[in-house]
């Protein structure tokens, strides 16, 4: 009876004197089916009142009667916007930090693993010039840790700063910089583990964020963060490259297309770190500046464009007489008809012979004959088009220690003509390299076919193989172009 009669007077309240039930917070004010600018206003001015008087007195010696006095409103005005104190507190922390975690969320792919350490330092940078700008939210934020147990507040913003730092860690890992032999969610984990300890401990000893950058400077913490999250290379790994068996078909209606393999285990040296560092005209492969930079997959026309370009650079690099890039293949590790996949299996480009044929078909008469005394070279010119390379990179041998009965001739029938490549038996004295994660901005020039070798094989036995540190999620992803050139050394050059 008492309950049915008050919902009468309020009934009645409010159809009377709808003015009043608003300033009361019992009537939400509408304009046009939204809040009132007022309405709005006045909710801004309790999240500002709010956020001074959590960072002057915490969480627990702060009423919401002391909030609403000194907003000038009702607690009945307070709960009309906000459910509770844990509901205003944690929306303070989120309105409070979101300069913070927004740009964290927002951030844009870097361009270059140099890129991202850059990122990494100027964002905790930027973490202390803000603290140290904005008073109340260092007072929360040490407020905050002084709760102390489980706070749902704090959960809500850790569980964004997670999400936003494992996207970050994964294009960090895309660009080679991050570690791989941890899932990106441990790594993420424990980033975030340390930075919340870290600055429990600089809200345990400081009172401000300009001393808290004195105890602990930014570039200090970000060459702390870098050791721990770098990727971790090893200057030698085990994996498995394939070679052909004996009875191997010697020839082909497809390029390459064997399936008589034998997987061996072999040490694989890293090239990057090696000294002296692999040169084209001594171990038969090296590491180079990529001459042209692909953002995507060229169209036939687009790489055919890039021609002169990369035949001017290799002629000055190597310093030979004559470049000429007759052709360019595109390879994905996607299984999809029409595409070319990696070779998996050991092998050469050219038999002995090979490659002087390939050059006076390529070449019109005349312009081949003007190099018949010249020492004549094909090289392969390698780089990703997708990222890093982190699945089925290439292995090299070390022509110096392949022998010529290492080889196995195979004729090729294409559909103009006949050509020899070759695959190759295993032998535990090659010398295996390669280069970790290869860069878009990187490629690797080998030598598919020397007419007159000083010393060593006349080709550099190649292969791509399954990379032993590749992340899950990137694992089995690669896209790569090959560019092929014909070159001319006379003796002069």
């Amino acid at each position: 009876m008492v309950l049915a009669q008050a919902r009468s007077q309020v009934s009645e309240f409010l159809t009377n004197d709808l003015t009043n039930g608003q300033e009361l917070g019992i009537v939400t004010p509408m304009n046009d089916g939204k809040p009132a600018s007022a309405d709005r206003g006045q909710r801004e001015t309790l999240l500002e009142t709010a956020t001074a008087e959590f960072a002057a007195n915490g969480f627990e010696s702060t009423s919401v009667q002391s909030i609403a006095t000194a907003a000038g409103v009702s607690k009945a005005k307070l709960f009309y916007y906000f459910e509770g104190k844990e509901a205003l507190y944690s929306e303070v922390l989120a309105h409070s930090l979101e300069p913070l975690l927004g740009p964290l969320e927002s951030i844009t792919d870097a361009a270059s693993a140099e890129a991202f350490w850059e990122s990494l330092e100027s964002g905790l940078q930027f973490a202390f010039e803000f603290v140290a700008r904005d008073p109340h939210t260092a007072a929360l934020v040490r407020g905050l840790y002084r709760r102390g147990g489980h706070s749902p507040s704090l959960e809500r913003l850790l569980d964004r700063a997670r999400t936003a730092v494992c996207t970050w860690l994964l294009d960090g890992q895309q660009l080679g910089a991050v570690r791989t032999d941890l899932p990106v969610q441990v790594l993420a984990e424990a980033a975030v583990g340390a930075l919340v300890h870290i600055d429990r401990w600089l809200a345990s000893s400081t009172e401000t964020g300009a001393a808290a950058e004195m105890l602990v400077p930014a570039s200090a913490l970000s060459t702390f963060a870098r050791d721990a999250l770098r990727q971790r290379i090893a200057a030698e790994c085990v994996a498995e490259v394939a070679y052909a068996t004996d009875d191997a078909p010697l020839e082909i209606d497809a390029y390459l297309d064997v399936n008589k393999t034998v997987n061996h285990e072999v040490l694989l040296r890293d090239g990057r770190v090696t000294q002296p560092a692999p040169r084209f005209g001594e171990e038969g492969f090296e590491l180079i500046s990529a001459p042209v930079i692909f953002d995507l997959p060229p169209t036939d026309g687009e790489a055919r464009a890039a021609y002169h370009l990369l035949e001017t650079t290799l002629k000055d690099h190597l310093g030979a007489a004559f470049a000429r890039v007759f052709d360019h293949t595109i390879r994905h590790t996607e299984s999809t008809p029409g595409r070319r996949p990696p070779i998996r299996v050991t092998h050469a480009d050219y038999g002995r012979d090979a490659g002087i044929r390939r050059f006076q078909e390529v070449l019109s008469g005349d312009e081949a004959s003007a190099w018949k005394n010249a020492r004549i070279v094909v090289a392969n010119l390698w780089q990703s088009l997708a990222g890093v390379v982190h699945s089925t990179p290439l292995g090299f041998v070390d022509l110096n220690s392949v022998r010529d009965e290492d080889f196995i001739p195979v004729t090729v029938h294409y559909p103009d003509r006949d050509g020899e490549i070759g695959y190759y038996r295993h032998n535990d004295a090659h010398r295996w390299f390669w280069f970790p994660f290869l860069r878009p901005t990187e490629a690797l020039l080998f030598k598919t076919f020397d007419g007159a070798p000083d010393s060593g094989h006349w080709s550099c036995p190649h292969a791509a193989f399954t990379a032993p540190n590749a992340p899950i999620e990137l694992n089995g992803r690669r896209t790569s172009i090959e560019f092929r050139v014909l070159l001319a050394f006379t003796p002069d050059t």
